[in-house]
């Protein structure tokens, strides 16, 4: 078709970005006919997503939408493939494009058709109308999806990423959905290529990913993933008080998921194994509250299940009579001369000889205390003895004291500049993650967020800057020692480097 005459046709398109108000709405109830203004019963906000689960591509949890199929309050039509190649062993698969309608309002409302566009201006587009007439339930959901009872040929018969079949060039005309409601169709414009999943087919082209897309508000811009946090991250509540928290789920857009079931687990602590569950209401929260008898500090998480385990963030409670942690010092890896350390004034004082942090087991000094869960340590490195050109003096997270265990670390040299260092597996080789210049004195961060880590550099201990790079996933669950690394990089001397603004939390 000419692009001006494509200009044309979609400049009839009614644009509408969050939802079908049920008051003032502007529709088009043909591409030949103007836009005129009509009622219509409730509010119907409007999502899309696509869900991908197959055995051979695995879709990121965060990624794939929910509420989904047997979510509270949602009626789901549309059904799995059974059997398909594609789904190998597992029993049941998706592969389709999705739209979720929520009635926000007090009344039901009945759409007699769901009509979807998918490039049909496009050789090889296709459009769709599988569910017929339905009924959204006043504060409830429907999902449209593919093969809905009474219109199931056992395949994927809503593959809204595969028309064109094996399109690597992005399509630039948006998919819609055009709903019909007491006889007016209001066309929504589905602008920023959800169901078409950015306009190729992404199951296809290289490299293949997997095409899953949260829920997003049609016509909205935002992420393939979702966001799942729990707050607040720490609490100290008083002797014989309660603590609550609240998990948010979000959207690629931002926008809270309802209708979601979440898990709390106290996963570590004195109160370990306790647990709770909530749905998420409309703006997408949950909470959990529990109490505690005994010192000591909680680690709490929330999950949602669906195609896999959603993790939040972990939080902390610190219990009334937790005793302080501890700082405690000791040679990794048996170095050739004794490392110590002393704290005054609060400057710390580190000696630390051994041949080098690296390799498959490290020699040197270390003083720590247990980080419990999501957390960080930092300091500025004051001053450190050049005893080699690559001696090291920073700060480290690490699974154990054993010389081969797993860190992650970012250290200062008196003349090769700044390091990130980790290992990943016990007894694997240590890597270089990143590297930059620099030299004491200079504050360094080390930071832990569920499995991502990250290092940062500060001049001044309150502006810090990631380091490029440095951000790492490792899988190092609970306790880990957060603490101060000084290594010599020579046997037969000890490199002694001052540590000041020590902070763990």
């Amino acid at each position: 078709m000419p692009f001006h005459l494509m200009l044309r046709r979609w400049g009839r398109v009614v644009l509408i970005a969050l939802s079908v108000l049920g008051l003032g709405v502007l529709t088009a109830n043909a591409p030949a006919r103007a836009a005129v203004r009509v009622a219509s019963v409730g509010n119907l906000a409007v999502s899309v997503g696509y869900a991908e689960d197959k055995e051979t591509n695995t879709p990121n949890p965060a990624e794939f939408p929910t509420p989904w199929q047997g979510s509270p309050n949602t009626i789901f039509l549309g059904g799995p493939v059974v059997g398909q190649t594609a789904c190998h062993q597992l029993l049941l698969c998706f592969d389709a494009g999705a739209i979720r309608l929520d009635n926000k309002g007090a009344t039901d409302i009945t759409v007699s058709k769901v009509f979807v566009d998918v490039h049909s201006t496009v050789k090889g587009g296709k459009t769709f109308s599988l569910w017929g007439s339905f009924t959204v339930p006043a504060g409830k959901s429907v999902i449209l999806t593919e093969n809905p009872p009474g219109n199931n040929p056992t395949y994927d018969n809503f593959d809204t990423s595969g028309y064109p079949g094996n399109n690597c060039t992005p399509v630039t005309v948006p998919p819609t959905v055009a709903l019909t409601i007491g006889g007016v169709t209001t066309t929504l414009a589905d602008s920023t290529h959800v169901l078409d999943t950015g306009g190729i087919d992404a199951g296809y082209c290289k490299p293949k990913q997997n095409e899953s897309i949260q829920w997003r508000t049609i016509g909205s811009a935002g992420t393939k993933a979702g966001s799942f946090t729990l707050t607040p991250a720490t609490q100290t509540p008083a002797s014989g008080q309660p603590v609550s928290f609240g998990a948010t789920l979000q959207d690629g857009n931002g926008v809270g998921i309802p209708r979601t079931p979440v898990t709390f687990n106290v996963v570590s602590g004195p109160n370990a194994g306790k647990t709770g569950s909530a749905t998420t209401d409309a703006q997408g929260h949950a909470a959990f509250t529990y109490g505690g008898a005994a010192g000591g500090t909680d680690v709490v998480t929330a999950s949602v299940t669906t195609v896999g385990v959603w993790q939040s963030n972990s939080a902390k409670v610190v219990w009334p009579g937790s005793p302080p942690p501890s700082w405690s010092g000791a040679d990794i890896g048996t170095p050739a001369l004794a490392g110590s350390d002393a704290l005054s004034n609060g400057v710390w004082t580190v000696a630390g000889a051994g041949t080098d942090i690296g390799g498959t087991a490290d020699q040197f000094h270390f003083v720590a205390q247990p980080l419990v869960g999501d957390g960080s340590l930092s300091a500025r490195v004051v001053t450190q003895t050049n005893t080699n050109s690559r001696a090291q003096a920073g700060v480290m997270l690490r699974a154990d004291a054993s010389a081969s265990a797993p860190f992650y670390a970012v250290i200062v040299t008196p003349q090769r500049g700044v390091f990130v260092f980790a290992r990943t597996t016990a007894g694997g080789n240590v890597k270089t993650v990143a590297s930059l210049a620099g030299s004491v004195p200079l504050f360094l961060r080390v930071s832990r967020s569920g499995a991502q880590y990250v290092a940062a550099m500060s001049s001044n201990g309150t502006t810090w800057t990631p380091i490029s790079g440095s951000a790492l996933s490792l899988n190092l669950p609970g306790t880990l020692l957060a603490g101060l690394a000084v290594s010599s990089h020579t046997a037969t001397k000890r490199n002694t480097a001052t540590f000041d603004s020590v902070s763990v939390g």
